[in-house]
């Protein structure tokens, strides 16, 4: 990260919260967009599942809704990337619970308790 923004050049990131506690999360993403810690204008590109990134009570808004972008797979399998914005949130909506309630997408398409049903049916029916 620090020869990142020492170059102005490009992080990119798979699972950016994957070993970093959600706050330092967040905090990486807060030094790209800080011109004084990132003075050549480096971008970090990432993925994640940390819906705390979209603005909580206790991270507040480290990204900005024009930076956050979605990826969903359609009915055939294949994947669509489109924009938050396009879910066209209202000022002051929270983020964090639109996402998680499947408001913009992007969301796994399970029940609570699906697979845990699935899982059990599969196993009787091996040992039926």
């Amino acid at each position: 990260m620090l020869t990142v923004l020492d170059k102005g050049a490009v992080l990119l990131v798979d699972e950016l919260d994957s070993s970093l506690h959600p706050t330092l999360a967040a905090e990486v993403v807060r030094i790209f967009q800080d011109p004084k810690a990132n003075p050549r204008d480096a971008q970090l590109i990432f993925t994640t599942h940390d819906a705390t990134l979209l603005g909580s009570e206790v991270l507040d808004r480290p990204l900005g809704r024009d930076q956050v972008w979605i990826t969903a797979k359609d009915r055939t399998g294949a994947t669509e990337l489109y924009p938050l914005t396009a879910a066209r949130p209202a000022d002051g909506e929270s983020l964090e619970r639109g996402y998680l309630r499947g408001r913009y997408g992007g969301v796994p398409r399970v029940s609570a308790g699906e697979i845990a049903r699935e899982v059990s049916w599969q196993e009787a029916k091996a040992t039926a």
